[in-house]
């Protein structure tokens, strides 16, 4: 299917014409991020979403292929639109982090400019 036959069906459902293009990007990162995450999956020299394709063994629905093996794999999804868990495997268990959008911002002390 084409981008502009794409961005007509989405546009039938209220969604705007860059939503082709952002998804698209979403996507690229994911397998981007994927192929970071796992090394030994497809090969390597592939275009990205070829890459995705053979890394899972041509399943009808790659995506979600993908995110259940990074699940597995203790990960988190790959295409999702929450923040993967490997961001916080560094933190020290129960050390929590701020909900406030000011304080969850300040990851140190600001740096005094005066």
């Amino acid at each position: 299917m084409s981008r502009r036959a794409a961005g007509e069906i989405f546009g039938t459902r209220g969604l705007g014409a860059e939503y082709v293009r952002s998804l698209e990007r979403r996507l690229i990162r994911g397998i981007h991020q994927a192929k970071a995450l796992f090394p030994e999956l497809g090969d390597h020299r592939l275009h990205t979403w070829n890459w995705l394709l053979h890394a899972t063994d041509g399943s009808r629905h790659p995506v979600y292929r993908l995110n259940t093996l990074s699940i597995a794999a203790g990960r988190g999804a790959v295409f999702c639109a929450l923040t993967p868990v490997t961001i916080y495997r560094n933190r020290k268990p129960g050390s929590g982090f701020s909900h406030e959008k000011a304080s969850a911002r300040l990851l140190a002390a600001p740096i005094d400019s005066g």
